[in-house]
């Protein structure tokens, strides 16, 4: 199998597990925080968290802050997580599929690429009709996914700079 293939076989596999997870209700944390909700939601207070991390009342606050702030280390959180029954589960979730993502960045740089392209032949008058330059960007963004280099700035070797809507 193809380096391309695995990648979009990886990217059908994480969207579908994604699409299946529904992590909508837990994406947007508690107002108050993760710590501070379950500790509540257990009747169980500063103190007790405290004593069951083997710090001080204050210093949990301090924790229940710096989860809110995002000063908190994720060995912190799952030392945390575990002295409050709780397992942490990491993910990063996508605000698209990466199917999608993958294709959008594809058509930006194509698109980019071809506008160049289409100026220059239009000031020599040798402009291409809609329709074909709708399948050079299709034909051009799929080369662009097939080569699975996406990411990289030609010019410097490393990740592109990436404008977020």
């Amino acid at each position: 199998m193809r380096k391309s293939e695995q990648a979009a076989q990886a990217r059908r596999e994480l969207d579908r597990k994604f699409e299946e997870a529904h992590l909508d209700p837990v994406v947007v944390p508690p107002r108050s925080g993760w710590i501070r909700a379950i500790r509540g939601a257990l009747s169980m207070s500063q103190a007790s968290l405290a004593a069951r991390l083997s710090i001080s009342a204050p210093a949990v606050s301090k924790l229940e802050l710096a989860e809110l702030t995002g000063g908190i280390t994720l060995a912190k959180l799952a030392e945390v997580a575990t002295a409050l029954d709780c397992s942490l589960v990491y993910v990063l979730v996508p605000n698209a599929t990466i199917e999608g993502t993958v294709r959008s960045e594809a058509r930006r740089i194509a698109a980019s690429t071809l506008g160049y392209a289409s100026r220059t032949m239009t000031l020599e008058a040798q402009d291409v009709g809609l329709d074909r330059q709708r399948e050079a960007l299709d034909r051009l963004s799929q080369e662009l996914i097939d080569r699975g280099d996406l990411w990289r700035d030609p010019l410097r070797g490393w990740p592109a700079p990436r404008s977020i809507p």
